[in-house]
């Protein structure tokens, strides 16, 4: 069989060619079974494009990469027509979660991803520094905290990862990216209410004439680490008072539901598929029996129900359901009235901006300083992984390492 040559003498391979106009083309079957062919202006690395061409990778490069991605598999020509938001979307309508879930990501992916550069890129040409730079760009421009930013990671490495399992890129962009990703800040919005803030709360809340009803609220929370969730969700017939038990089997939730049009209340399992019990600490316990004694008849003859769940602890003053936003809207509202309250004390305790999951938190601070057993607490608080339990029981307050000192002072002797 005579070789091909090029029109500098070139031997050509098997399914090349040089066209009349001067590009040369690679012929090649993709991995679908359609024929393809590839075309540029330089046979090799080394060639200079014709005067007034664009200069882009020789045939001899496009050739080693097509080659390289029918080896793979690699569907090249589907992956180039999926952007990055299109990638999520088809990630959301196959993957099973609970609908809070899916609207939360929804949400993050209309907000966030889809306006951005890498919503519009195609999935082919992101780049680890592309993930990077949006995780960047989130904390500088939006002021997200890396727990937030960790949502995002949450949402795209398992998108990217079914792109790579479709056999449309050899590799993941988001990997390790958020390990890499760290702005060593501290973040206000995990940090447990001290002991001296927590006091400071509940004496304002209990004493106060518009915020006094949300003490019971509050106190809950502070005794139970439920969820914003569980508490909103639960029942009279969810509390044990002869077995001072507090039983968590569901929490409501309060968003649009998959392909719903407005947002509704509704019920789900807790967090992590998990129920659990918690203890019914005794001065908790003499407020709910107080609480109860007020507010049980309304509570009972509300024709609110959802789910099939009726007689809810904490009603509002329409007597319905309470919302997450409504509950930390107040909390922040409670703490800016609070502050203006000791404004003009010298010593007096300032309170931080806190939400329902920082009063999770502190509850949770308050039972691993108290020396709880940190398997015990994980079953209370209902944590999937041991880990994130231990991360709080290491964290150490500085009011703890003080009274640390105080105790090991007589031993030196000094």
């Amino acid at each position: 069989m005579i070789s091909r040559k090029d029109s500098k003498g070139r031997i050509l391979k098997p399914n090349e060619d040089q066209m009349k106009d001067g590009r040369y083309r690679y012929r090649y079957i993709d991995v679908n079974g359609i024929r393809r062919a590839e075309y540029s202006w330089r046979l090799v690395a080394t060639d200079k494009p014709p005067k007034g061409k664009k200069s882009d990778l020789s045939l001899r490069e496009k050739e080693a990469k097509i080659t390289k991605d029918v080896e793979d598999k690699i569907d090249i020509f589907r992956a180039e027509t999926l952007t990055v938001t299109n990638l999520v979307i088809l990630y959301l309508s196959i993957k099973t979660m609970a609908d809070s879930t899916y609207n939360n990501y929804l949400h993050m992916l209309h907000k966030h991803i889809e306006p951005d550069r890498l919503g519009q890129m195609k999935i082919t040409k992101v780049k680890r520094s592309d993930i990077k730079l949006f995780y960047a760009d989130l904390h500088n421009k939006h002021k997200f905290k890396d727990g937030t930013i960790q949502l995002y990671q949450n949402l795209l490495f398992p998108a990217f990862t079914l792109a790579v399992d479709d056999d449309l890129i050899r590799k993941n962009p988001c990997r390790n990216c958020m390990k890499e990703y760290n702005n060593n800040q501290n973040e206000s919005s995990k940090t447990p209410l001290t002991r001296d803030e927590q006091k400071a709360l509940m004496e304002y809340v209990r004493k106060d004439n518009i915020y006094s009803k949300y003490y019971v609220m509050i106190a809950f929370m502070l005794g139970t680490g439920c969820r914003i969730g569980e508490v909103i969700g639960m029942t009279w017939d969810d509390i044990n008072f002869e077995k001072n038990i507090i039983n968590v089997n569901h929490q409501i939730i309060y968003k649009k539901k998959k392909n719903a049009t407005r947002t509704v209340h509704y019920v789900e399992l807790p967090k992590n598929r998990q129920t659990r019990s918690i203890p019914l600490q005794s001065d908790l316990k003499d407020i709910l029996l107080k609480y109860k004694s007020a507010t049980y008849f309304l509570s009972k003859s509300s024709p609110v129900e959802c789910d099939g769940y009726s007689g809810f602890v904490f009603l509002n003053s329409q007597l319905k359901l309470y919302t997450p936003n409504t509950v930390n809207r107040s909390l922040h509202l409670i703490t800016a009235a609070y502050n203006d309250s000791v404004e003009d004390e010298e010593d007096a305790v300032q309170l931080p901006v806190f939400s329902a999951h920082v009063l999770r938190h502190t509850f949770c601070t308050r039972m691993a300083e108290n020396g709880l057993d940190v398997k015990v607490l994980q079953k209370i608080m209902g944590h999937k992984s041991i880990t994130i339990t231990m991360q709080i029981y290491n964290h150490v307050s500085e009011q703890r390492i003080q009274d640390s000192i105080k105790g090991v002072a007589s031993v030196l002797a000094v």
